[in-house]
């Protein structure tokens, strides 16, 4: 066993300990508790084949989609997030953070404004037939008035660690307006044909569950002075 494995794993507990806490306390979800949802719909314009049925069938792919902030705060910096569920072929979960997009930036979270919104990055990568893949969503309209309208369309990018992005595909959603329960898991239930590196799936998974351990009831944070 490398020293890689043990690592990730006490890494997982304790991020299993700190996300399972914060569930408790508040009731809902640990992180990311307050957002609106909306349904979508991906085109994608196939590249080299990957096996991953999302980036190899030109689709349309059906979405359902959750848009919130970590904290949940209407105003100051929070990091942003969206939840993708691809439905049909392509089935799968990806989360997406709002993150830099240079070569280390794309791996590091990156907290914005509330009437702000940019680049969105899967932070790690999914594990794929031709190797690790990063995906990235970039707002192509603004976000409404209010903190909790994001944006209706995102241009899809892709990349290989360390590598050029390259623009694959579009994204249209109509947001509901209203916020709902529904989980997602990235790393258990992946796009079709991908999937999550054991170090990686060591290190995440555990959180996922100990947050998990209560209703995903939506609120409103109070705001702090």
């Amino acid at each position: 066993m490398s020293l890689a494995e043990p690592l990730a794993s006490a890494g997982g507990a304790l991020l299993a300990g700190v996300f399972g806490q914060v569930a408790r306390l508040r009731g809902t979800r640990a992180l990311h508790a307050v957002g609106v949802c909306g349904a979508g719909s991906l085109t994608v314009e196939p590249g080299p084949p990957s096996g991953v049925v999302l980036l190899d069938d030109p689709g349309p792919h059906p979405c359902l989609l959750r848009w919130s902030r970590s904290v949940g705060r209407e105003r100051g910096r929070d990091v942003e997030g969206l939840a993708l569920r691809v439905e049909g072929p392509a089935a799968g979960d990806v989360l997406l953070s709002s993150t830099g997009t240079g070569v280390v930036g794309r791996h590091l979270l990156v907290a914005r404004r509330h009437d702000h919104h940019g680049p969105l990055t899967t932070l790690l990568p999914l594990s794929t037939a031709r190797g690790p893949l990063l995906l990235r969503l970039d707002p192509t309209t603004p976000g409404g008035d209010a903190p909790d309208e994001p944006p209706t369309a995102y241009r899809l990018m892709v990349a290989a660690p360390g590598r050029p992005w390259h623009e694959r595909g579009a994204l249209t959603i109509t947001w509901t307006r209203r916020d709902c329960t529904r989980r997602h898991d990235p790393v258990g239930h992946p796009p079709a044909g991908a999937w999550t590196h054991p170090l990686l799936a060591r290190l995440r998974d555990p959180s996922y569950a100990a947050s998990q351990q209560v209703a995903a009831t939506p609120e409103t944070p109070e705001e702090t002075p």
